[in-house]
């Protein structure tokens, strides 16, 4: 019954779902840890910690991919999660704004649903389910530290900075597809993915391309919304608030 279900990785799946809530755990857990540390007055030695296990993640991903595995249709590291696996890093350590709203919006707007509806046909038994899910959860563990233990609280002025990132990658990625036959990097290829997701819905290339960039743009929205509104609604409060604090001159006729 065990090797049954290991074996048997599909969407929806009861291994699906025991590795996203294994994902939920870790990510829950290290964010505790950091809160403790930030407490303790000594949040910077963790997120250390998790900036560099996160970093030699993404470079053992790369050795498997280029010297166990090498297929450039899918080895080079062009894919959202493969650029935000060495971002995610990058933005913990230097706290530099474009980084790390490029990996909050490309983490929560994008690979969470690489999360949900993952392109993957092999269980634990292969090195690729465990270097996946270490990736794409990664990038998520990245994006929730930085907003949890960092403090990062990404604008509506952000999800427009990723909107123009974002097409500035597409920009680039789409003719390297192009003049390539077989590649699909970013899912942006003239090609169709062997497992159903919900891109299935777009359109044929090349409206697909419009329609992507449209439905991208609204997933990175809606990774800033409920926390964006729930800020503005923390503000109004506090406005209101202030507002019934303060001395009311009298009225002079």
């Amino acid at each position: 019954m065990i090797t049954e279900f290991l074996a048997n990785f599909t969407v929806g799946s009861p291994l699906h779902a025991a590795t996203v809530a294994a994902c939920a755990v870790v990510i829950v857990v290290v964010i505790d840890v950091g809160l403790r540390a930030k407490r303790r007055g000594d949040a910077k030695t963790v997120t250390n910690w998790v900036a560099g296990v996160g970093f030699v993640a993404w470079v053992v991903q790369q050795v498997v991919a280029f010297g166990f595995d090498w297929r450039p249709a899918y080895s080079w590291p062009l894919h959202i999660c493969d650029l935000a696996g060495v971002l995610g890093p990058l933005a913990l350590l230097t706290q530099a704004r474009l980084l790390r709203t490029t990996v909050y919006f490309w983490a929560l707007g994008l690979a969470i649903w690489g999360v949900i509806t993952p392109t993957l046909w092999k269980g634990p038994e292969t090195l690729t389910f465990w270097l996946f899910w270490i990736n794409h959860g990664g990038v998520i563990l990245f994006a929730c530290y930085d907003v949890a233990v960092r403090g990062y609280r990404p604008t509506l002025a952000d999800w427009g900075m990723a909107c123009v990132v974002s097409l500035a990658y597409v920009a680039v990625v789409v003719p390297l597809n192009l003049a390539n036959p077989g590649w699909n990097y970013g899912y942006l290829g003239n090609l169709s993915l062997s497992q159903k997701t919900p891109l299935d819905i777009l359109p044929a290339w090349p409206w697909r391309l419009v329609a992507f960039e449209g439905l991208g743009a609204v997933m990175l929205l809606h990774a800033w919304l409920r926390g964006g509104l729930r800020r503005w609604r923390e503000r109004r409060r506090n406005a209101r608030s202030d507002s019934a604090a303060a001395p009311h001159k009298p009225r002079t006729v």
